[in-house]
């Protein structure tokens, strides 16, 4: 029984033994594979640009959900203490009370202004967290980013990789663009100092 050689692909073994005019079919078809190899990594690439995006919406609406959730919650907080406030201040202590209850209604007022105040500042943080604007991108969307990615690290790690591979596929182009054009500008440069120089 013969073995066959699994070892080597059939084109690979057609490579081995390929010469002359068989060469350049040989080259067409590694061409239409390396372009076949890039359609297939741009299918990939977009499925999973947009898996990422469409996991990201959801984790953001999920933290815009969250924030107006806190804010509701904070601002029936601060309604309730200015309430509690307005009702303390309508019973002050009668003219013949000791001046101990006295201090002890205008210290409780105090602690109550003092909550509403710590409640304002909570507000203000979180309106700050739902509109304020990240370095990048929105504070909001940088948290759900950051609680997507701690979630999802396989999904992360694919993106960056996807990402970090994409930057390395421009910069390759860009540096071949840039040498192309140093290339095409060489003769011609060449060329003309030949013309300018005098004949010896």
């Amino acid at each position: 029984m013969t073995r066959i050689d699994t070892s080597k692909r059939p084109l690979d073994r057609l490579r081995a033994t390929s010469k002359g005019p068989h060469s350049e079919g040989l080259n067409l078809l590694t061409t239409a594979e390396g372009l076949e190899a890039e359609q297939e990594s741009l299918l990939s690439a977009s499925s999973l640009e947009a898996t990422y995006r469409e996991t990201l919406a959801v984790y953001v609406q999920s933290k815009n959900d969250q924030v107006d959730k806190i804010e509701s919650r904070i601002m029936a907080l601060i309604n309730r203490q200015q309430s509690a406030l307005q009702h303390l201040q309508a019973r002050p202590p009668g003219v013949l009370s000791l001046p101990a209850s006295r201090r002890a209604w205008q210290s409780r007022q105090v602690q109550q202004r003092s909550r509403i105040q710590v409640l304002h500042n909570r507000l203000d943080h979180v309106r700050e967290i739902k509109e304020g604007m990240g370095l990048y991108s929105p504070k909001i969307e940088e948290l759900a980013t950051r609680k997507m990615r701690s979630q999802n690290p396989e999904l992360a790690s694919d993106w960056d990789f996807m990402r970090e591979s994409l930057r390395r596929h421009q910069a390759l182009l860009k540096r071949q663009n840039q040498e192309q054009k140093k290339s095409t500008q060489q003769p011609g440069h060449t060329h003309a100092q030949k013309l300018s120089s005098p004949d010896l």
